[in-house]
């Protein structure tokens, strides 16, 4: 540890691998010294972590008020029913307000002052989160801005029945015609009736207004123009030979590389490919996604971060290249000037909330808000190191730091995190409102205070997000005392759940949010399922978000075609000019009751148990025995989906309020993670990084006690005790365990 002493006589003790990569790394160039930084850390620790403090406490002290409440309900004879939810969701609102937590309920009256913001702020279209701790995920998320369309086809499960290996030009010709037919529907047509697979060659020529204008031709040597010109944006050259073309459809791009003579492929019709603009933002994650227990961790991650910052980051692929970040593309105009658009997404970071605390530095002895020093070393970086190079723009051309804040449950608590931002800006000698805020609204509280959380931060807010698993774990920690939790694939389908989505982007829209920002939404789980994407996920766009996550670079690619289709535009401006839904409190505070019959079978009960302990164990074993903290694993139906800590947080908090009900016992809960864990043994056999945690008598004899079973087990029973259900304080525990027996 390295001690520097504040001019209060309190000491700061900061761990040696965070302290000399700071030191070493972080500091080139800034002015400043290794002891300034961290003396102006534990200055703000002072300051601000007697508050951090108070409103955990009051986290704690609301969370046992409403678990009273309703026990006290059941002391009447009270059981909730699923015909008297609507009628307990109105008495819970009312004691809300009662309590002061709520006011009453009232239109929104917030309008967003947040400033003209980068030009990714302003397009619809897909956004990545990334691991910053895993640097060719890290290097691949800011790549995303610009990728294949036929690959992206190519590989998913779209047409499974055309094999890519044994039926490779049949499913390449099925790839060809699918995406021209999208084209020719949703991006741009062609004068005389034609399409895309009647054209096989493409020129630009002068036009007589000057500039140039793109032409399409026929076999049969018939030319044809756009239907609207104005789409054809620009184009580059070689020997005055067309090599490729740029349309523009709904703000978003799309580069046509072409063959030798400005040609398609004359066998399949196929571009040299087909280049989307897709991921147009990115969020680098420091939270959900990562397994950051420690200084080692951070350091490597922050030296990500500013190798993403910087441009200059190098990482190896699964198959060994060198991947680096793209350089800007520059091309011709359509009016003969030259044009450059980022061949990166605009990253935007997510640090942690108010519940985390680390000992990578403590003030005074204690441990600090890791939010503290994760907000505060990652704006520096972004601040000091932005500065683009020859062939790469910096990532904000507008000198703005999109920090992206999960897991606030009120508007006092963002109130309290602009606050922190205005403190970073002045002792890191920054512009007011460099720092804008990302509101997730992935917590109860937070939907229900949502317009005066937009009101706490009315200059600076980017994005608000929703997030379905997140949310609906904290709608079952908040209610659990209610009654006996509905099955998991059946609370999409819950009166909250889609009354909270509809919520975000009404009082977002209402706000402004979207005039300078991004109202989000959520992940795609299920990260090979492309033709369920392809069929569900427009209705985001439909619905009037301007982004929605998606799991990984080809995903991305193929939702970007949704922008096309959807004008979102269009969708918000219809919106903003019809009758708000009006989403009530009821509706947001009706809890998902079971019904019994639903688990009255013994071998379905079984079944759901299991599969809700697999979910669990299958995510926490990367995370505790390898650091990995966003993972595609196989669920129990052999299915791919990616997990974090979100979906470990639904199922921990929906097996805790089973046994809080009875609906399960104590040795159900530990046969079914046992049973799982067996499963998810066999699942891995042929991962050489996996080490099974079955295949010996001793093992299988102290399997409760094996770090991975002990830490599911834990986040389970934290679930019921803890007053968010939060997952980190078992992961992290155990994970440190792990590391320190060096296994």
């Amino acid at each position: 540890m390295t001690t520097i002493i504040l001019a209060s006589g309190t000491s700061v003790d900061i761990d040696d691998a965070l302290y000399s990569f700071v030191r070493d790394e972080v500091v080139l160039g800034t002015g400043k010294t290794v002891d300034e930084v961290f003396t102006i850390l534990g200055d703000l620790v002072q300051q601000f972590g007697p508050k951090n403090a108070e409103l955990l406490e009051k986290r704690i002290a609301r969370q046992e008020s409403i678990d009273q409440y309703y026990l006290a309900k059941r002391k009447t004879g009270w059981e909730p029913t699923e015909d008297s939810a609507a009628g307990d969701a109105v008495e819970l609102g009312q004691f809300l307000v009662d309590q002061g937590y709520l006011e009453p309920e009232a239109a929104v009256q917030v309008g967003m002052t947040t400033p003209v913001l980068d030009f990714e702020m302003s397009q619809n279209g897909p956004e990545l989160v990334t691991p910053v701790n895993i640097a060719s995920m890290a290097v691949g998320g800011a790549n995303a801005r610009w990728g294949s369309l036929y690959d992206a086809y190519f590989l998913s499960d779209v047409n499974a029945e055309i094999d890519r290996e044994t039926s490779r030009d049949e499913r390449l010709q099925m790839v060809v015609d699918r995406t021209n037919e999208y084209l020719d529907s949703h991006v741009a047509q062609w004068e005389n009736g034609l399409g895309f697979n009647d054209l096989v060659s493409y020129s630009v020529s002068h036009s007589s207004g000057g500039g140039y204008v793109l032409r399409g031709h026929t076999s049969d040597g018939t030319e044809a123009g756009l239907q609207d010109p104005a789409k054809f944006v620009g184009f580059n050259q070689d020997r005055n030979q067309l090599t490729e073309f740029f349309l523009e459809d709904n703000g978003l791009k799309i580069q046509f590389q072409l063959y030798e003579g400005g040609t398609v492929n004359a066998d399949n019709g196929q571009f040299k490919d087909l280049i989307v603009e897709s991921a147009v933002t990115n969020i680098v994650d420091f939270e959900d996604a990562v397994a950051i227990v420690d200084a080692e961790d951070m350091a490597l991650a922050l030296r990500n971060y500013l190798g993403l910052i910087r441009g200059d980051i190098e990482a190896q692929s699964s198959r060994g290249a060198l991947k680096t970040v793209n350089p800007d593309i520059s091309f011709t105009g359509a009016d003969g000037s030259g044009q450059t658009a980022k061949g990166t997404s605009l990253m935007s970071v997510r640090n942690v909330s108010l519940h985390m605390y680390t000992d990578m530095v403590t003030v005074g002895g204690q441990e600090i808000s890791e939010r503290m020093l994760g907000v505060l070393l990652t704006t520096l970086i972004a601040t000091a190191h932005d500065k683009g190079s020859n062939n790469r723009a910096p990532n904000s051309t507008k000198g703005y730091v999109y920090q992206v804040t999960p897991k606030l449950q009120t508007a006092e608590e963002v109130g309290e995190q602009v606050r922190f931002f205005e403190a970073v800006e002045d002792r890191l000698g920054l512009a007011k409102n460099t720092m804008l805020i990302g509101i997730m609204n992935e917590e109860l509280g937070m939907t229900l205070q949502l317009a005066e959380a937009l009101r706490s931060a009315q200059s600076r807010v980017f994005f608000t997000n929703t997030g379905f698993l997140d949310r609906t774990g904290s709608q079952i920690r908040v209610q659990t005392h209610a009654g006996p939790v509905d099955l998991r694939d059946d609370l999409t389908r819950s009166v909250f759940n889609t009354s909270y989505e509809l919520h975000n982007v009404d009082v977002s829209l209402r706000a402004g949010v979207h005039n300078q920002g991004k109202i989000g939404k959520g992940m795609q789980v299920r990260n090979r399922a492309m033709v369920e994407m392809l069929e569900n996920k427009i209705n985001h766009p439909r619905s009037g978000g301007n982004t929605a996550w998606v799991p990984a670079p080809n995903p991305s690619h193929l939702h970007s075609m949704h922008y096309h289709m959807i004008d979102v535009d269009q969708v918000q401006r219809t919106m903003e000019d019809s009758p708000s839904p009006d989403i009530s409190r009821q509706d947001l505070l009706t809890f998902p009751v079971l019904d019994n019959g639903k688990v009255a079978d013994p071998e379905v009960k079984e079944t759901l148990l299991l599969s809700y302990a697999h979910s669990m164990v299958a995510y926490v074993e990367p995370w505790v025995h390898r650091g990995i903290g966003c993972s595609g694993v196989p669920n129990f139906g052999q299915i791919e989906e990616m997990k974090d800590r979100a979906t470990e947080r639904i199922d921990g908090a929906i097996i805790a309020n089973w046994k809080l009900h009875g609906v399960v016992s104590q040795s159900e809960i530990e046969d079914a993670v046992t049973k799982a864990t067996e499963i998810l043994d066999q699942q891995s056999l042929g991962n050489p990084e996996y080490v099974p945690m079955t295949d010996t008598p001793e093992k299988r004899s102290g399997l409760l006690q094996e770090p991975v079973v002990s830490a599911v087990l834990e986040i389970i029973d934290d679930a019921l005790s803890s007053p968010s259900a939060y997952v980190e304080p078992a992961l992290f525990k155990y994970r440190k365990a792990v590391k320190a027996s060096g296994k």
